[in-house]
């Protein structure tokens, strides 16, 4: 297969910006496979493993998802991670605390809304760890601003937030922690 210029810039774009690539997408009513995910998977090993390298990132390639890191990582990132972090802890313990289960996270039907959002910002322990996180403005501009324009999170057409194939990962390799140790 030969590689796609047009979807090759897109990928660039979207990776150097820190968006994750997704392996489906939100469009319309359903999760549709992305071209871009399908664009680079199909020519990872001959050609965008080595382009990233080369330019000073390592392309990580993990379950459903794909995103750049720096060799040389800096604060800014660390931050960049911290709040990702922060707002996927918050998301995910309020859910279960207002005793929704988990999967609303992560069905594309179904999602959180936005006056879930509001009950889980009025927890004082969710606004310390938003605060910790320096994250302002409340749960649901940040989820749009930071989760939703890094491919973590999606709005389903009904308005309420899932969890892409991104960050379901992180809620994973949580869960995978747990029932290890």
């Amino acid at each position: 297969m030969q590689v796609d210029q047009q979807k090759s810039r897109k990928l660039y774009e979207a990776l150097i910006n820190g968006q994750a690539v997704n392996e489906y997408v939100f469009k319309d009513s359903g999760l549709v496979p992305n071209p871009l995910y399908e664009e680079l998977f199909s020519n990872l090993d001959r050609y965008y493993r080595d382009l990233y390298s080369n330019i000073g990132f390592e392309l990580v390639m993990r379950d459903g998802f794909a995103y750049i890191r720096s060799y040389n990582a800096d604060e800014s990132q660390n931050d960049a991670v911290r709040k990702v972090q922060g707002l996927l802890l918050v998301l995910g313990r309020g859910v279960t605390e207002l005793g929704y289960q988990f999967e609303l996270l992560t069905d594309p039907n179904a999602g959180v809304s936005l006056e879930i959002l509001e009950q889980i910002s009025q927890g004082d322990d969710k606004q310390e760890i938003l605060a910790a996180c320096d994250l302002k403005g409340g749960l649901a501009p940040n989820i749009d601003k930071i989760l939703g324009k890094r491919g973590i999170a999606f709005q389903n057409a009904k308005g309420n937030w899932v969890l892409s194939n991104a960050g379901n990962a992180f809620f994973s390799e949580l869960f995978s922690g747990v029932t290890n140790s």
